[in-house]
């Protein structure tokens, strides 16, 4: 039996994720494809476990090496999809990295989160937005953090600096977007189990509110709500995805 239109509201849309490979991307990734879109999974590392998800669910994948620090391979990335599918609908900005680190941490450390978690962020929208203003169509997500409002505390400065620039991002091509029927809003996780943040202490879930540390796909279902006709009059819009952190911030 056919899935009915309303069961895969983004079927026949592209969308590219960034940091595809694992964890809260990953995540992201097949809950796009399950909604009908056909995903273009980008990430530094391989991405074949993801595409191979997907498609063995039944879904359109394929991946694509990217490091989002290079400008002119984002813009190459993006001209490709738009060049081999006709379009480019949502755009996932979900690269990112977060080493542990202090307030007076070492320099190379600082640029190197702000060139990915920063400028990373901004040489992907760059790359799609003509595109998404020609065809005044366009979903942008970015992912933000919990630190953007609360900062840090295993993590260093640089990157809660980052993810209050990021919701700043958010806000600044929500409110020039608009006008050319592009929606930007963004996610600020709190604590997550992925890959990355293995390694990292984690609070005891009776501090949060939920009880339970979140998972990934705790934060993909948001994203996929906002990549939807649901959130069409929705941007410029944070959604804390905390199990309830923020209350006691």
């Amino acid at each position: 039996m056919q899935a009915s239109p309303a069961a895969r509201p983004l079927s026949g849309q592209v969308a590219l994720v960034t940091g595809g490979a694992r964890g809260i991307g990953a995540a992201i990734c097949r809950a796009l494809a399950a909604d009908g879109a056909r995903i273009h999974v980008a990430d530094i590392l391989a991405c074949d476990e993801t595409v191979d998800g997907i498609v063995a669910a039944g879904g359109t994948a394929h991946g694509r090496v990217l490091d989002v620090t290079d400008r002119s391979a984002c813009k190459a990335l993006a001209d490709e999809i738009i060049a081999s599918s006709g379009r480019l609908d949502i755009l996932i900005c979900n690269a990112g990295i977060c080493p542990p680190g202090t307030v007076a941490g070492d320099w190379a450390q600082w640029d190197r989160v702000i060139d990915v978690n920063l400028h990373g962020t901004q040489h992907c929208v760059a790359a799609v937005w003509g595109h998404m203003v020609e065809r005044r169509y366009g979903r942008i997500v970015l992912v933000s953090s919990m630190a953007y409002y609360q900062g840090g505390v295993i993590v260093g400065t640089e990157y809660s600096a980052t993810k209050g620039a990021v919701v700043a991002m958010a806000r600044h091509i929500a409110r020039n977007g608009g006008q050319h029927g592009i929606l930007c809003n963004a996610v600020a996780p709190g604590v997550i189990a992925t890959e990355m943040t293995a390694a990292f202490s984690k609070p005891d879930p009776t501090t949060i509110p939920l009880r339970r540390v979140g998972t990934a796909e705790d934060v993909a279902g948001p994203v996929r709500f906002l990549c939807g006709p649901d959130s069409s009059y929705m941007t410029g819009t944070i959604l804390n995805v905390t199990g309830g952190i923020v209350l006691a911030a």
